[in-house]
């Protein structure tokens, strides 16, 4: 005889409460995955997009500036052969000179060292003559021995030293001698005497004192660190 078997009726709890039903957590289904990947993929197409409109932007937005073509030291005049014009992307923050303006800058004057590849700004650029005010120009004769074998050039820093023909004197008299600070102007020579004239820019405080020592023409200029 067959007997049939019954499921056991559900298990209740001491109290007579059924438990909670456990539900299966769903794991992400293949289509999900794809889903979410072909998003990511969108995603990423248009910040391509977005960089390469950015920088197409930037490229068109290409101005004609001022450039310098060639090295001009401080006090120096612009001319037609040291600066020209060259189109560039430059920032709104840069302040730059349009190459329209070229006639207007020849002539002016460098306020500071300009090299060669720098774009023109208006604060590098002067009309005031050298000196300027608060400044002497003082020509000094030397012996080309009296100067470094590289030569000066304008702009350069330099130090002017004393140094007296009796070279027999104490060492605090030594420490003593005068030390100017100038800036170099101009070099022209030999002159008949074979002497090089280099006009040195000092400030007022001390061109009476260089004057000085230049009639006596016991001097000798010392070339401080370039910088370039």
């Amino acid at each position: 005889m067959v007997r049939n078997h019954m499921s056991s009726p559900p298990q209740h709890a001491g109290n007579g409460v059924a438990p909670p039903a456990q539900v299966p957590k769903l794991t992400p289904q293949p289509r999900q995955r794809r889903r979410g990947l072909l998003l990511l993929g969108v995603l990423v197409v248009a910040g391509g997009g977005v960089i390469s409109y950015q920088t197409i932007t930037g490229l068109s937005a290409r101005v004609p500036v001022l450039v310098m073509t060639h090295d001009v030291a401080p006090g120096r005049q612009l001319t037609a052969d040291n600066v020209t014009t060259t189109t560039v992307g430059v920032d709104n923050l840069v302040p730059t000179i349009p190459a329209r303006d070229l006639p207007s800058v020849i002539g002016k004057r460098a306020a500071t060292d300009l090299v060669a590849g720098m774009l023109v700004q208006p604060r590098l650029l002067t009309d005031q003559v050298v000196p300027v005010v608060g400044q002497q120009l003082v020509p000094v004769a030397v012996k080309p021995s009296r100067l470094p074998a590289r030569g000066l050039r304008p702009g350069d820093a330099i130090l002017v030293l004393a140094t007296p023909e009796n070279q027999a004197v104490p060492a605090s008299r030594a420490n003593a001698r005068p030390v100017i600070d100038a800036v170099v102007d101009q070099v022209k020579g030999p002159d008949t005497d074979g002497l090089m004239v280099v006009d040195l820019i000092v400030s007022n405080s001390r061109g009476a004192e260089l004057a000085s020592l230049a009639a006596s023409g016991q001097v000798a200029l010392v070339l401080n660190p370039r910088s370039r």
